[in-house]
């Protein structure tokens, strides 16, 4: 009988602790008996430094903004295609343009990375 009953869950499943319903694995309270069975999973916020932001971009210029890619994605994608169609002579004013960016933003901006 066991062995039935072991049949009918996937492998992305498991058995209540509680009750021993069959419920997701990702499952944080048991929808049969309401009680919690798995930590809840909270994604830490990784805060930004803004002395690492001008490093990257003093050595890596507009490749940089992969750093805040979060925010600054569109400034990346505009350089890098308008570095190509100039043939590179464009990425001097970028370069530029990507140290005054990380420099002149406020420490708070880094701080409360991706938050907007």
């Amino acid at each position: 009988m066991s062995e039935d009953i072991e049949l009918l869950k996937r492998p992305d499943e498991m058995y209540c602790k509680n009750c021993g319903n069959i419920i997701s694995k990702d499952a944080i309270i048991c929808p049969k008996c309401g009680i919690q069975v798995n930590d809840l999973l909270i994604k830490k916020v990784q805060a930004k430094d803004k002395s690492v932001a001008i490093l990257l971009a003093i050595f890596l210029g507009f490749w940089a903004w992969i750093y805040t890619w979060e925010k600054d994605y569109w400034k990346f994608w505009l350089a890098l295609s308008i570095t190509i169609v100039t043939i590179g002579i464009a990425s001097i004013a970028f370069y530029i343009w990507v140290i005054i960016d990380a420099a002149s933003r406020p420490i708070e901006f880094y701080l409360n990375f991706p938050n907007f």
